[in-house]
C-alpha cells in the first residue's frame, strides 16, 4: 500500500475525529528596540504580521525565533509533537513575499483532521503512521493565503475523542500551569504552545469542547463558530467545527476573517456578517440582555469557577448590559445520551471506512483501548437510534433558538472545575462509553451543548484558582451571531485582569 491518502481517504479521517495571555500591542512599533524573543513576547499574530509587512523582521527571523521557542519549552510541555521546521524554510524561500492579515506569522496545526501537503497527521493514532497528505486542504490552503507559516503540529488525543490530551502515541501534553495537570482536550497541544508563548494563535477544533476546554485550561482565548462557518467539520451532525486558540480575541476575530466561508460539499452553510469579525471586534455592542446560567446541567461547580463567573457577570454589568439568572429548561441526560449515539455512530463508521480503505486493522496495535470500545459499542447503534438522536437535537436546536430570541448573550462556566491532574479522567480498565463519558463530563458538562445545536461560543480567561490554575467563563449566542460575541469577548477583554498573566512554564 502506498503511503499516501486520497482526497476521500482524508475526508473518512476528519469524519472520524468529529471529535498566560498577553495584552496586544495597540500599535505596531516602528522598529525592534532590543532583542527579537522580547519583540516577539509582547506583540500578538496581527502585530506580527504587520511588523513583517513594514520590514521591521523577516517572515524567516519570527520562523527561526518561534522555533527557539519549541526547543527551550516543549520538552516540558509536549506541545508540538510534529516539526515541519524545513518544510516552512522551503515554504519560505518559495514564497519571499507572503501576504495576507497574517503575512509571516508562524503557525501550528492541530494534528487531527487535517491536510498539508507531504506530512503525516497522525490523529494520535498509530492507524494513520506513514500516511502522508497528497495536498493541501481547503482550511491550510486558507491559512496560507493569509500568510502563515505552518511549522509544525501539535498534540491530540487519539481521533480527538478525549476532553485530555494523552495519546499513547504522543504521550501527554501537560500544563503550562502545572506540569501535573491537563491541558485538557482535544486541542490541548495547540492551547499549550499559545499559553506557554511558542505562537500567538494555533489551529483547533472544537466537537464536544475541544477548543473552549483547552483554553480554559490554559488561560487563553478559544472561540468555537456556528456550525459549518469555516472548514472541516466532521460527521453528518456536523457537530464538530474548525478554528483557533489564541492570546487576543482580535487575532481569533482576524482568523475568522480570513477562514469562514463555505466548504463545497458539506451540508450545512452558515451566514457571514457584513463587515467581518475583526471589525466586529473592534466596536462597542450594544446593550445587551444575558442569561447567567449556572444550574443545567445540575453539578456542583468548583467554587473558584464561580468566583470566576461572578466577576465576569460584574464586568458585563459595569459595561451596561443587564445580567439575569436564566434556564433555557435543558435535559442534560437526554442531551448526554444523544450526543453519545451520534458520536459513537459516526465515529465507528468512519473508523470502519477508514480501515477499509488504508487496509489496516482496528486492533490493539492500531488504536487504543477506548477508541476500540467506541468503534464496537458505535457497530450497535442501529438506525433507528441514530435517528432518534438526531431529532432530539433537531428541537433542542429549535429550543435553544427559542432561548436566544430572549436573551442575546448566554454566560455559564467552560468547565466545572480547573484543569485536573493528569490521568484523573483518561480511560481505565472495565470502562464502558457510558461510565468513561460520565467521568469525563463531570470537568466539561457544560460544553457539549453548543456543539449539537451549532452555536457559537467562546471561552474567556477569567483569573485563577487558588492553586494557580487558570479558570474561564463562556458566552454563547445563537446561530450565525459569532460576530456580535465577538464584540463582547472583546469588550470583556479589557476589562479582565487575566490578561497580564503568563504560566510558570513559558517561552518569553
Amino acid at each position: 500500500m502506498k503511503n499516501e491518502l486520497t482526497r476521500r481517504s482524508f475526508s473518512l479521517a476528519a469524519l472520524a475525529g468529529a471529535g498566560g495571555a498577553i495584552t496586544a500591542c495597540s500599535s505596531v512599533p516602528a522598529a525592534p528596540e532590543g532583542d527579537l524573543a522580547s519583540l516577539y513576547g509582547r506583540s500578538d499574530a496581527i502585530d506580527l504580521a504587520a511588523l513583517v509587512r513594514n520590514g521591521s523582521v523577516s517572515a524567516l527571523e519570527l520562523l527561526d525565533e518561534a522555533i527557539r521557542r519549541v526547543e527551550l519549552v516543549n520538552p516540558k510541555i509536549n506541545a508540538v509533537t510534529a516539526k515541519h521546521y524545513e518544510l516552512a524554510r522551503d515554504y519560505l524561500k518559495s514564497n519571499p513575499n507572503l501576504d495576507g492579515a497574517f503575512a509571516g506569522v508562524p503557525f501550528l496545526l492541530k494534528d487531527l483532521g487535517t491536510q498539508l501537503e507531504s506530512t503525516v497527521t497522525s490523529g494520535g493514532s498509530n492507524l494513520l503512521t506513514g500516511i502522508k497528505a497528497p495536498a493541501d486542504d481547503v482550511l491550510v490552503k486558507r491559512h496560507k493565503a493569509a500568510g502563515l507559516v505552518i511549522f509544525g503540529k501539535t498534540n491530540t488525543p487519539e481521533f480527538g475523542m478525549a476532553l485530555t490530551t494523552e495519546s499513547y502515541l504522543l504521550g501527554p501534553c501537560r500544563n503550562p500551569w502545572n506540569l501535573e495537570h491537563s491541558t485538557g482536550g482535544s486541542s490541548g497541544g495547540s492551547a499549550a504552545a499559545v499559553a506557554a508563548g511558542i505562537v500567538p494563535v494555533a489551529h483547533a477544533t472544537d466537537g464536544g469542547g475541544s477548543i473552549r476546554v483547552p483554553a480554559s485550561a490554559c488561560g487563553i482565548f478559544g472561540f468555537k463558530p456556528t456550525r459549518a462557518l469555516t472548514p472541516r467539520g466532521a460527521g453528518p451532525s456536523m457537530m464538530s467545527v474548525s478554528h483557533v486558540v489564541s492570546r487576543t480575541v482580535r487575532d481569533s476575530a482576524a482568523m475568522l476573517d480570513v477562514t469562514a466561508g463555505y466548504e463545497p460539499g458539506l451540508p450545512f452553510v452558515s451566514p457571514e456578517p457584513v463587515g467581518g469579525y475583526l471589525a466586529a471586534a473592534s466596536s462597542k455592542p450594544k446593550s445587551l440582555r444575558i442569561a447567567l446560567v449556572m444550574n443545567e446541567p445540575d453539578l456542583k461547580v468548583h467554587q473558584d469557577v464561580v468566583a470566576g463567573i461572578m466577576r465576569t457577570a460584574k464586568a458585563l454589568e459595569s459595561a451596561g448590559h443587564i445580567v439575569e439568572v436564566a434556564s433555557p429548561g435543558v435535559d442534560f441526560e437526554k442531551l448526554n445520551a444523544a450526543q453519545n449515539v451520534l458520536m459513537l455512530s459516526e465515529f465507528s463508521q468512519g473508523m470502519l471506512g477508514l480501515s477499509k480503505m488504508l487496509g489496516r486493522p482496528l486492533d490493539s496495535t492500531t488504536m487504543e483501548e477506548a477508541s476500540l470500545m467506541f468503534v464496537t459499542e458505535g457497530k450497535d447503534i442501529t438506525a433507528s437510534q441514530y435517528l432518534e438522536a438526531y431529532y432530539y437535537v433537531q428541537g433542542l436546536t429549535k429550543k435553544m433558538a427559542q432561548f436566544f430570541e430572549q436573551w442575546d448573550l448566554m454566560l455559564s462556566p467552560v468547565t466545572v472545575t480547573p484543569a485536573p491532574k493528569l490521568g484523573v479522567i483518561t480511560e481505565r480498565p472495565g470502562d464502558d462509553t457510558l461510565s468513561y463519558t460520565t467521568r469525563f463530563r463531570t470537568y466539561s458538562a457544560y460544553t457539549p451543548l453548543q456543539n449539537l445545536t451549532g452555536v457559537p461560543a467562546a471561552s474567556l480567561p477569567v483569573g485563577l484558582s487558588a492553586e494557580g490554575l487558570p479558570v474561564a467563563a463562556m458566552l454563547s449566542t445563537g446561530l450565525g451571531k459569532d460576530a456580535l460575541l465577538m464584540s463582547a469577548c472583546a469588550q470583556l477583554e479589557k476589562s479582565l485582569p487575566f490578561l497580564s498573566q503568563r504560566p510558570p512554564v513559558n517561552s518569553y
